[in-house]
């Protein structure tokens, strides 16, 4: 069942897109080229870290960009929340993409710093749940290059089969995770979701090999993120062979140290494997 949140930031932003930060990077056009000359063999898939939430997954045959953010900080009338990472690309420097996935609505996974530079140099595909489509709309993004996906839905992008899943996520008003399916690997991305007995059943019927689970330090009164433990709790329930955390290098107030998952598997002879990927790294699976 898809769970409806507040919605505070799809009300604000509904045909009235956020100014561009217009930010640039330090970083050149490295990034990018090792991305698009890195040649995925068949039978395996390559992961770039984008910091956040953000990757970038690349198969034998397609690229996708998921929840990348090129935006910077964020304000509202109480408070500033800095970004603490580089930019590792510009937005309108990427050429090479099939499809852009969007988890939800929330700025730091729809961007608009993206999107719209995107959505002018390329024929990227915006696939989201329907409160990221409904802004995509309002944003005058072509709704032939918009595609809607609710609970259990499926797209195909050439080689990669994409199932969207619900999320307990009660910020946006919708929210979808996500299985990456290539060849035989499955890739699961769980956006910025807690914990939902919805993972156990996926794993009845799925196969998960990797989990891209987000985690941070939370503010009094609030949670966003998941604890180390609440991680483990997430990839045992998916049955899944390998974690790895996101979410925890993007704000101020959520830094978190991605080893403490490694440190609590260990501590509990628990076999999953906790890779730590920092923001421009690459990972191949299965491991070379």
């Amino acid at each position: 069942m898809m769970i409806m949140g507040k919605g505070l930031w799809y009300t604000r932003r509904l045909g009235k897109p956020q100014p561009l930060c217009n930010l640039r990077s330090e970083w050149y056009d490295w990034f990018l080229q090792d991305v698009d000359e890195y040649e995925v063999k068949q039978g395996f898939i390559a992961l770039w870290s984008l910091g956040g939430a953000g990757f970038i997954l690349k198969s034998p045959k397609s690229t996708i960009y998921i929840d990348p953010y090129c935006g910077g900080a964020l304000k509202n009338e109480k408070t500033t929340t800095l970004r603490m990472i580089p930019l590792p690309f510009n937005a309108s420097d990427v050429k090479k993409i099939d499809a852009t996935v969007i988890s939800h609505e929330d700025p730091d996974h729809l961007n608009e710093d993206f999107i719209f530079p995107i959505s002018k140099n390329t024929d990227s595909l915006f696939i989201g749940p329907p409160s990221v489509t409904n802004l995509l709309k309002s944003w005058k993004i072509a709704e032939n290059r918009i595609v809607s996906l609710k609970e259990h839905q499926e797209k195909k992008i050439k080689d990669i089969h994409i199932i969207a899943f619900p999320s307990n996520d009660p910020i946006p008003k919708t929210a979808n995770t996500y299985i990456f399916e290539i060849d035989n690997i499955r890739i699961f991305h769980a956006g910025d979701s807690l914990w939902s007995d919805e993972f156990f059943k996926i794993s009845q019927k799925y196969k998960i090999d990797i989990a891209l689970i987000s985690l941070g330090v939370n503010p009094p009164g609030i949670k966003y993120y998941n604890t180390p433990g609440e991680i483990l709790q997430i990839a045992s329930d998916l049955q899944t062979k390998m974690v790895i955390p996101m979410h925890w290098d993007l704000w101020s107030f959520a830094i978190d140290n991605p080893r403490l998952v490694e440190y609590e598997a260990k501590s509990r002879n628990m076999k999953i494997k906790v890779v730590v990927l920092r923001i421009g790294q690459r990972f191949t699976y299965p491991t070379i």
